[in-house]
């Protein structure tokens, strides 16, 4: 007999509360950031720390110019802008992603093509995306969805073949590397979110743009701070074109530094986190756990867990609720595919069809395995999704 499911009254597997959501920032964090507050320096145009962040990121990546950024839609706003993607224009973006992974593609007054996605990775799907190149397509925005690589391979070769720019889009997948390749390095302008629940955080807030391109990184620096010529010494106030003010403050670089120098030791903490549920879960038929492809190493910013619905009585937003209800952290991630979000749906994007997104966003569940999880909440995550799947088993 099953036990009885706290979200029918019965006894949740945990209550104690669980650990803080991430980012948990120390002292280290705290001296930084008021080392600039007493310097008086608080921009990138009056502190030299926004650039030693920059220079950090990209000696980190192997690139460079690393270009610090608001937020990780603005780098990608930025990118756009810099490659000259304008009216006319069409870019290509999944199906399933945040919505700022596109809605920059607007911004520009381009057009984004909403392609399916692979149902094992939830990445682009290079056959989706070569169907539907046309003589307007400009570029290809490779998300690498949830720390999981996308197929840069193929996605490179049909850049390559139609003369297109890719753009990587690696807010969630910091470290995660592609046959030996750290994502965000293969692009022509490869875009980072520093957000305050990302793998590292500049404070809540804040991106980069990383390229090997020399023009195109000061086209970019340009465009950032309002389409300002070089500043050397005295700035003249001459505007060349006109840009945004993208900026990231010198306090959050601050923060961006001390929280790069642990990224190693935090992607290796949620690499264990995520292998010992793998192990545990991969035993419930009910549950898929995160698939990792030949040649990819995952940076897990989030555990998705793909219901199979066809082995239980209930959709996933019940299963969902249900774990949640036990005490542990459980949501929906993305539940809405783009092209039928309101923003998209009420600008023509109706009759789009993607079936792989449309499927398995049906099915999808998160946990976190961010580092200040302990094996005994994981233990507690196990032991809450073994309890519901239990429950709900078709017989």
């Amino acid at each position: 007999m099953t036990a009885k499911l706290a979200v029918d009254g019965g006894e949740p597997i945990r209550r104690a509360p669980f650990p803080s959501l991430w980012p948990t920032l120390g002292e280290e964090d705290v001296a930084a950031a008021a080392e600039v507050l007493r310097s008086g320096g608080l921009t990138s145009l009056t502190s030299r720390v926004v650039a030693e962040f920059e220079a950090d990121f990209a000696r980190y990546h192997g690139v460079r110019h690393a270009l610090a950024t608001s937020s990780g839609t603005t780098a990608i706003h930025l990118a756009l802008a810099a490659l000259d993607i304008g009216p006319g224009d069409e870019v290509i973006v999944p199906a399933h992603t945040f919505i700022a992974s596109a809605t920059p593609v607007m911004y520009q007054k381009a057009t984004p093509v909403i392609v399916d996605i692979d149902p094992d990775t939830f990445n682009l799907l290079p056959s989706a995306v070569e169907a539907a190149i046309t003589p307007r397509t400009k570029a290809i925005i490779a998300v690498h969805l949830n720390g999981h690589p996308a197929p840069m391979d193929e996605l490179t070769a049909l850049a390559e073949r139609h003369g297109l720019v890719l753009i990587e889009d690696a807010a969630q997948a910091h470290g995660a590397l592609y046959k030996g390749r750290m994502v965000g390095t293969m692009g022509r302008v490869n875009c980072f979110s520093f957000w305050q629940d990302k793998i590292i955080s500049t404070a809540g807030e804040g991106g980069a743009v990383l390229t090997d391109d020399d023009a195109l990184a000061e086209r970019l620096a340009r465009l950032r701070s309002h389409g300002e010529g070089p500043i050397e010494g005295q700035r003249h106030y001459y505007h060349l074109e006109l840009g945004y003010n993208y900026r990231l403050s010198a306090v959050q670089a601050a923060v961006g530094r001390t929280q790069l120098s642990h990224l190693d030791e935090y992607l290796e903490a949620r690499r264990r986190n995520a292998a010992y549920l793998t192990e545990r879960l991969r035993a419930l038929p009910e549950v898929k756990t995160p698939v990792v492809l030949d040649g990819c190493v995952h940076s897990y910013y989030r555990y998705i867990c793909k219901l199979r619905t066809d082995l239980v009585t209930v959709p996933t937003d019940q299963f969902q609720t249900a774990v949640a209800v036990e005490g542990i952290p459980c949501f929906r991630p993305y539940p809405t595919p783009l092209h039928q979000q309101p923003v998209f749906r009420d600008a023509g994007y109706g009759q789009v069809s993607c079936p792989n997104a449309e499927t398995v966003l049906s099915q999808l569940f998160a946990l976190q395995v961010h580092p200040t999880i302990q094996q005994r909440d994981l233990d507690d995550m196990i032991a809450a999704v073994e309890k519901v799947a239990a429950a709900y088993r078709k017989t």
